[in-house]
């Protein structure tokens, strides 16, 4: 199993990577139900400010690229948190004005270019794995986004990066 440090952009296979315990630093928004998609408006401030040089200057468990995670779902308004965050080692300093979460040590699936989160999921379920949701602080899924994948595209995709999803082996 490859470490979440090895995998690449351009990548066509499905993969399954280790993550070690890590935190990922960034700037958050409440997002879904009522409020609609803020994600767009809070990517737009991450570029338009100082926040997007700021989470470059992190160190990275990979390259410079960054993320859009979700996570703390609230099932009585349909919300959950959306982070534009760098994936870092778990000793980062979180700088000022700054959220983060802590992440456990975790398997993960790692979808392939374009898919929705259903699709990684299945990909998951045929080698064996289910998501892992229900693990302490893996209540989470997030967008990995490659600088490289962004400049040149590999298809035209309505989602242009590759999901990334906590899992676990299923019982047999």
């Amino acid at each position: 199993m490859k470490e979440i440090v090895e995998i690449k952009p351009f990548t066509t296979e499905f993969e399954l990577v280790h993550l070690p315990a890590c935190r990922i630093i960034g700037k958050e928004i409440r997002n879904g139900g009522k409020l609609g998609n803020t994600a767009p408006k809070l990517w737009d401030e991450v570029y338009s400010t100082n926040v997007h040089s700021v989470l470059e200057k992190l160190p990275h468990l990979i390259s410079k690229d960054l993320f859009g995670w979700t996570c703390e779902y609230d099932s009585e308004t349909d919300t959950f948190i959306y982070i534009v965050c760098a994936l870092t080692p778990m000793d980062t300093k979180v700088p000022d004005g700054f959220t983060y979460r802590d992440i456990p040590e975790t398997i993960c699936a790692k979808g392939l270019y374009g898919e929705d989160v259903g699709q990684t999921l299945q990909r998951a379920e045929k080698v064996g794995y289910q998501a892992n949701w229900e693990k302490p602080g893996c209540g989470w899924n997030a967008e990995m986004y490659f600088h490289e994948e962004e400049e040149n595209p590999p298809m035209e995709s309505a989602t242009q990066w590759h999901w990334l999803i906590p899992v676990v082996e299923m019982a047999k």
